[in-house]
């Protein structure tokens, strides 16, 4: 079954800035041909799905609702005024009459503004979210416009559920074709261990994995950080919000806490960052820089958001697999749905347990490599993107039937 898709979608900041120091004068294009550009070097999950959907015979078009330079030359080419994110956004869905909206970043969005969507554009016969993250109460408000969910880990669809929506699970996969960035021509420097991605303190973001590359650095294992940390301010103003939540608590007013957003940051006191981790900082790649980052490490760390529970299922696990390095991650229950542990991947189960792990690879160089070797076989073969698009194809095509 063919239908035509509309894919609403942002992009990490810190991957638009980086794009943009790539290409300075991109200005002068067409938004078609700008959009292009930016899908084509993009490692983010908009760029590889809106290919391999087209690949599979859909119909699909991608709107990156964050980048306000392109929406407003979108704008300008079609001779409208150049409003709010939703009110371009409105206008795009319009211009494109999609039969299904995929929804990719639901804080974007809200239920009365899907539901307007309903309303004005009625080729819109299904809505569909993706969401693998933290929830938090612009998340569920904006979770009751959609038709179904589709999320990453077993545990996270049980939630949904729970929660009185429809879900599916469908994991993350690597797109096979970033396999063609693996290329000299990135200066990256190879490593022995390392960790990309983000440190956030606070709510069930990265407080158990900040914990981790702590002690990892305490026990001296050499680990290159390649992250993105949050500023002095910001971890002085959860720390102010946790010692706000304490007196909320105290003076008997905690059931507000669920009411503010805010104070999800206050459930827990967030430490600042040792002066042992921050010698050890080098700046965020993004991009097809980070994937041949993957590519020229040895080993790879890697460690699920709080919000995950007892599942894994992110994006890094297939991307580290993909590019050929031997992945170093959290055990989880359903790890063995997805890989031969210890064949071609390595889990550890603990703080302790992790640096010895660390400290095997490093000393057992041809093991190593033939766990790589293994893992990327196992990505290849069955975590592609490729595959995880036909799935969701025939979950959409099989909810638009009924």
């Amino acid at each position: 079954m063919s239908f035509r898709l509309l894919s609403i979608s942002t992009m990490y900041d810190g991957y638009l800035n980086s794009f943009y120091d790539r290409h300075p004068d991109i200005s002068h294009l067409s938004y078609e041909d700008h959009l292009k550009i930016l899908m084509e070097e993009t490692t983010e999950f908009a760029g590889s799905y809106l290919r391999n959907f087209r690949k599979a015979g859909i119909e699909a078009d991608c709107v990156v609702c964050n980048d306000m330079g392109l929406q407003k030359k979108w704008c300008i080419e079609k001779g409208l005024k150049t409003g709010n994110s939703l009110e371009i956004l409105l206008d795009q869905i319009k211009s494109y009459l999609p039969e299904v909206l995929w929804v990719e970043n639901l804080s974007f969005v809200t239920s009365d503004f899907l539901n307007n969507v309903r309303q004005e554009v009625p080729s819109v016969r299904l809505i569909a979210a993706n969401h693998g993250s933290p929830f938090n109460s612009k998340v569920l408000e904006s979770m009751k416009g959609v038709d179904f969910v589709i999320t990453c880990t077993p545990g996270l669809k049980s939630t949904i559920e729970e929660m009185g929506k429809k879900s599916f699970l469908v994991y993350h996969g690597f797109d096979t074709e970033q396999l063609k960035w693996l290329d000299e021509k990135y200066a990256v420097p190879e490593n022995d261990f390392i960790f990309s991605g983000s440190l956030i303190t606070g709510g069930d973001f990265h407080a158990q994995r900040i914990h981790l590359i702590e002690k990892l650095v305490s026990e001296n294992i050499p680990i290159d950080l390649y992250v993105n940390l949050e500023s002095k301010f910001r971890i002085r103003a959860k720390q102010s919000i946790y010692y706000l939540s304490e007196l909320i608590n105290k003076i008997g007013l905690a059931k507000s806490l669920g009411k503010i957003s805010l104070l999800q940051y206050g459930k827990t006191l967030v430490n600042s960052y040792s002066d042992n981790l921050l010698r050890n900082i080098k700046p965020p790649v993004f991009g097809p820089n980070m994937l041949n980052l993957f590519n020229k490490s040895k080993i790879v760390l890697n460690f699920h958001i709080g919000i995950a529970g007892d599942w894994a299922g992110n994006m890094r696990m297939f991307e580290v697999t993909g590019v050929g390095s031997c992945l170093l991650t959290d055990n989880k229950r359903n790890m063995p749905d997805l890989f031969d542990i210890g064949r071609e991947v390595v889990v550890y189960d603990n703080e302790n347990d992790c640096v010895e792990k660390v400290k095997w690879l490093l000393e057992h160089d041809g093991e190593r490599k033939q766990i790589a070797r293994s893992g990327q076989q196992r990505t290849l073969n069955f975590h592609t993107v490729e595959k995880r698009c036909e799935s969701i194809i025939e979950i959409m095509s099989s909810e638009l039937r009924h």
